[in-house]
Order: C-alpha cells, then structure tokens, then sequence
C-alpha cells in the first residue's frame, strides 16, 4: 500500500520454530537491506484446541513432570513438552530470529492484549493463513533502530541481577525449574501456586479460561512476572506470570540459556510513556518515511497518555506511520549499544518496554 517498488513479501506455513524460520529464511534470500517478520508469538486456536492444551498440561504432561526422580529427568521432560508447544502454538522469537542478522530484522511478534479464539488473525494475499511466518523485506536507503527502555545490561550475571534489583525495588529473588519454553516450579511449587501464594491472586478456572477466550476478553498482560538472565550476554527478559489454570507454565521464549536463578517483580518501567522517545531522539534521516512499532503494553498501562506518542512522531518525522503491536524484537548481528534486552548476541526480546523504526529515505527496485 505505501511502496511500489524495492518491496517483497515471503512467507510459510507454520510447523515447529525450527523448520518454519529455516524455511522462511532460505525464501528470502539475500541482497535485502532491513525486514520485518511477522509472526504469532501465541496461537490460539478453536475452542477444542485450547481444550485439549490445558486438559494435556494438566494431566499427561504434569502427570509425567511429577514422576521425575530428579531435577534433570524433569527439565529433560519440560523440553519434550516444548517441542509440542512449538510445534502447535508458540513461535519463540529467540529461536525464530536466530536464522537471520546478516541484515536488520525487526520480530513483529503479533499477540492481542484481549486474546481470542483463533487469534491472532494473518492474511497473506488477502486470505487468512492462520499460523504462519511472513517477511517483508526493503531494499534501498533504510536505517532501522531498536530501542528499549531500560538501562545497558551489565557485564556479568552479578552485575546484571544488581541491576535488576536497582530498577524494580520490590523484586525477590527465586529459584525456577525449567526447559525449552517450560517452566515447571518456582522456589519449590507450581509457578500459579506460587503467584498465587505471593500476590493473593485467584487462579481461573478452566471453564473461565475458556468463556473469556470465547468472547475476546482473555487478557494477555500481566503485572508480574520473573526476570531472568542470559548466560550468553547477561541481558534479561521477563517472562509474564498470569493467573492461568496450567500446572506447567508455557514460556514465550527459550529458557535454555537462562539461568536457574531470577527475580520475581511487580513488572514496570520507569519514565512512563516518554521512555520511548529515545526511538525517535536516535533517527538517521530528516527526509525518510518512518514506520515504528511501540509495545501495546503501554495502552493498559498509561490509557489516554498513549496519545504522547503521536506528539513524539510529529517532533522528529516527517512522514510516519506507527503501530501498537506487542514489544518487537530485533536481530542483527552489530548492536550500537549493550541492551538490557539482549538476550543472546545480536538478539533482543523483552515482553516490556520495546519499539522498534524503519527509516525508509529511497527503495530501489
């Protein structure tokens, strides 16, 4: 709709991350210049998919979790269950980016703040695909620019945990078992149970869980959550905790590279909504087309502020358009600066406080 030329669009069906994004990546090819991949970071699927997800979590998979001898038997078991969870509704974005960094990569990681069945919703060539992985990638004059909002991460596992404890001051440290994109205990209980103990929080019920996905009312956003840090780059990303009726808790993100040990917070960040104008204070060009991607995490959070946005784009763009999307993630392989949210090298996803722009000056056929 707004390029007519220097402009493609690839994309695949849907199976495992794996063999979905090595697909999608041997599609595209190279000679681009900057893409973005667009893909569901959660699918919900018909009302009987999702009846069988929780009914499997709860029964044949806890069931196998709670027969383990030992801590390893037990991470052993939450990989095999993850490789279901990838194989039918999560796309991990640190695993789906993995397979790009020759050239910038913006994850347009699509997952409502309202979930409901079926969502969320992709149309390729003017049909639905359902669960898929799409890359739409530019060739020409492009700066594209990551941002998050937090501070640079810090220089070891040590540093980096100070750092956490500094930002969100009511954090507690705890112990987690987990695997692939699995978590299967906190200090010692079920991650609900723990929730649950620490903020006095009711747990749905299945059937709840079902009616508020039926009406597109299953909120997707939580205010807690467990900070943990990469052993590889020693950035941290949270992982959102919820009030969910399942006994092993799905991750959004791979877990391998973490370290057992993480924080339990009231998740926020500081500034409010003009944390992100450093997206646009960092712009390249003054004569470009700017498209930006903000985390929609900010409408729950600041509502009407949201509107401050629109004021940031109108300071420093002369022409833009901009989304609400849920935190984007990036991959390349030269980062400008030492991100909180660089999780693995050249890779950066945080579920909080992430934007991403492409300046687009010219594009060449």
């Amino acid at each position: 709709l707004f390029f007519e030329k220097g402009v493609e669009v690839f994309w695949t069906k849907g199976e495992n991350t794996e063999r979905t994004f090595k697909r999608l990546r041997e599609k595209v090819g190279s000679g681009w210049d900057s893409a973005i991949v667009v893909f569901p970071l959660f699918r919900f699927g018909s009302r009987l998919s999702i009846l069988r997800f929780i009914l499997a979590n709860n029964t044949i998979w806890y069931h196998k979790y709670r027969r383990a001898r030992c801590v390893d038997d037990r991470i052993s078991i939450l990989r095999d269950y993850s490789k279901v969870l990838e194989s039918k509704y999560i796309f991990p974005p640190n695993k789906a980016l993995r397979f790009f960094g020759e050239f910038p990569v913006v994850g347009f990681n699509l997952m409502p703040l309202q979930a409901g069945l079926k969502t969320p919703v992709m149309i390729v060539d003017y049909r639905m695909v359902g669960r898929s992985a799409v890359a739409v990638c530019f060739k020409g004059k492009i700066n594209t620019r990551f941002h998050d909002v937090f501070p640079e991460r810090g220089r070891s596992f040590d540093e980096t945990f100070e750092i956490i404890k500094g930002y969100f001051p009511s954090s507690v440290e705890v112990n987690v078992v987990k695997g692939g994109i699995a978590v299967g205990e906190i200090n010692g209980v079920l991650p609900v149970k723990f929730l649950e103990n620490s903020k006095y929080i009711r747990i749905y019920s299945e059937d709840e869980t079902l009616r508020m996905i039926e009406r597109e009312k299953f909120r997707t956003v939580s205010p807690y959550g467990l900070a943990l840090i990469s052993n590889e780059t020693f950035g941290s990303s949270i992982l959102g905790l919820g009030p969910v009726p399942l006994k092993i808790y799905p991750c959004l993100f791979d877990l391998d590279l973490f370290y057992d040990r993480a924080m339990f917070l009231g998740e926020h960040f500081r500034g409010g909504i003009r944390a992100f104008r450093g997206l646009f204070e960092g712009k390249s060009f003054d004569d470009s087309f700017d498209f930006f991607v903000i985390d929609s995490n900010v409408i729950p959070m600041f509502a009407g502020r949201c509107v401050e946005i629109k004021r940031m784009a109108e300071d420093f763009c002369r022409d833009y358009f901009g989304v609400f999307s849920a935190y984007p993630s990036f991959k390349f392989n030269i980062l400008n600066k030492n991100y909180f949210s660089e999780i693995q090298r050249g890779l950066c996803f945080m579920t909080s406080g992430t934007s991403a722009m492409l300046e687009i000056r010219d594009l060449e056929l």
